[in-house]
């Protein structure tokens, strides 16, 4: 019984083995690359010191995109993030994250204002596709004014 359990414990370690792959870390030269990130999403930009930094263009594998400066890694600086589902926000990016700057619905609102953590947050307008203003104080998403 003993060698039965071994053998097939071998087995599946063999098999988990013939379907692994090492993928060593790539460190690119300073430059404008087209790489792929991971399966699905691209990047065609910048790399200084091994890292996206700079102007540059992310796809994902959704097909939403962005295109912008970068540091470290990270959406810093102006830029443009198009979602699949028609959104879009122009603006400002710090870390990753929106903060002040245009976000168009797909239904053709638009809303103009500051953000925390990539949601509405402060001042803003939202300018309606029925013409009408909605302006206001934002909270974490929230119109509280």
């Amino acid at each position: 019984m003993t060698k039965i359990v071994l053998v097939i414990f071998s087995f599946l370690f063999i098999y988990q083995l013939s379907y692994s792959q090492i993928v060593a870390p790539v460190t690119l030269p300073d430059g404008w690359h087209k790489v792929q990130i991971q399966p699905g999403v691209y990047y065609d930009g910048e790399i200084l010191e091994g890292r996206i930094e700079g102007k540059g263009i992310m796809i994902w594998a959704d097909s939403s995109s962005y295109s912008g400066k970068w540091k470290t890694n990270m959406r810093h600086g102006k830029g443009t993030m198009k979602w699949k589902n028609g959104n879009t926000y122009m603006g400002k990016f710090k870390n990753d994250e929106m903060t002040k700057g245009t976000y168009l619905f797909a239904n053709g609102d638009k809303y103009f204002g500051k953000y925390e953590d990539d949601k509405f947050h402060g001042k803003g307008k939202i300018f309606k596709k029925d013409g009408s203003v909605e302006v206001g104080v934002w909270e974490h998403g929230k119109k509280i004014e």
